[in-house]
């Protein structure tokens, strides 16, 4: 594909700039749909929404960017202004990322586009041509997590997070385990489940590296959106996402059978009742989870301060101990 600097049926010309690659990038990055003040964070911080909103336009104009579109804002659930990658953003990614040489669609109609979501299939270029709409809300919140995250690691100089896997990965490559689960009547039943974390980290302390101590500590993310009831989350979260843990693909995808699930709640009452249920379901075992509320989240404290709940306990940890952060 070659790169297009103006588009003649909206005749908005624009000169691609690096800021703009990188846009698309972190897009791709983050299973492809960003809310608008989620992008205003990470590349307008200090500039004015207005500023934000002229090159979006532009890259919206250019067939680089997408948003929602009439229809769409009256018929899908959108909890916010959102952006995610348009067909020619995508093609100058794979361009770039492979060497691959698409000829543009020659319209924007259905056929056409799954036409080309097909061919870069085919290359291993996955592309989100539209969010998934009934869990918008969660993909959402579950980047406002993973962004405090880095922002946090980004202030502790002996910390570094090794690259982010999102739920798409997972959702294209799904790990299937098998595991037992006793139901109310006291029968055993054998389950398969396809696990698909929200979010998969992985922070290395050099520190410890330095003084040959392990140095790796691995979460997966499940951000809930109390809409399941409770047992259902003893039953398809905490049993096989503990079975997972210790499972053969599990080791085989990151290495190690080592990890610890990270639940966010929406609230006080439910991070109760989940922690109860997965502590009822696993016993001691359920010290493999740790459960935090959303509105007690921030960078500051996300990963330094006391406020996951352990499971099988009445204490509260810290993700890192014992590390100083940059000085503001």
């Amino acid at each position: 594909m070659t790169e297009n600097n103006s588009n003649s049926q909206n005749a908005h010309p624009m000169r691609f700039q690096k800021r703009d690659e990188t846009i698309l990038q972190t897009l791709q990055a983050y299973d492809g749909v960003l809310a608008r003040r989620q992008i205003k964070q990470i590349f307008w911080q200090s500039a004015s929404t207005q500023a934000m909103e002229r090159r979006l336009s532009l890259l919206y104009h250019n067939h680089y960017l997408n948003w929602p579109n009439g229809e769409q804002r009256r018929t899908r659930p959108i909890p916010e202004p959102i952006v995610w990658l348009g067909w020619r953003g995508i093609l100058y990614l794979a361009e770039q990322q492979i060497s691959f040489d698409a000829a543009e669609p020659k319209n924007e109609g259905e056929n056409q586009m799954r036409l080309l979501e097909t061919r870069l299939r085919k290359n291993g270029i996955y592309w989100q041509r539209e969010p998934h709409w009934s869990q918008l809300a969660h993909d959402i919140a579950t980047n406002d997590f993973r962004m405090q995250v880095e922002k946090a690691v980004s202030k502790l100089p002996s910390i570094t997070m090794e690259p982010w896997q999102t739920e798409g990965a997972f959702r294209r490559d799904m790990d299937i385990i098998t595991y037992e689960y006793t139901n109310r009547k006291g029968q055993k039943e054998k389950l398969k489940h396809g696990v698909r974390p929200d979010g998969f980290f992985t922070l290395v302390d050099h520190l410890r590296q330095i003084n040959n101590q392990p140095a790796k500590a691995r979460f997966l993310v499940e951000y809930d959106n109390s809409t399941h009831p409770l047992y259902r989350f003893g039953k398809h979260k905490a049993l096989p996402g503990l079975r997972y843990i210790r499972s053969e693909a599990y080791k085989k995808r990151f290495g190690f059978n080592s990890g610890r699930w990270l639940v966010i709640c929406k609230s006080e009452q439910r991070l109760k009742n989940l922690k109860a249920q997965t502590e009822y379901i696993l016993g001691n075992q359920a010290s493999n989870f740790l459960f935090a509320i959303a509105s007690e989240l921030n960078y500051k404290t996300v990963l330094t301060s006391p406020v996951w709940h352990l499971g099988g306990s009445d204490k509260t940890e810290a993700l890192v101990k014992n590390v100083r952060s940059v000085p503001k």
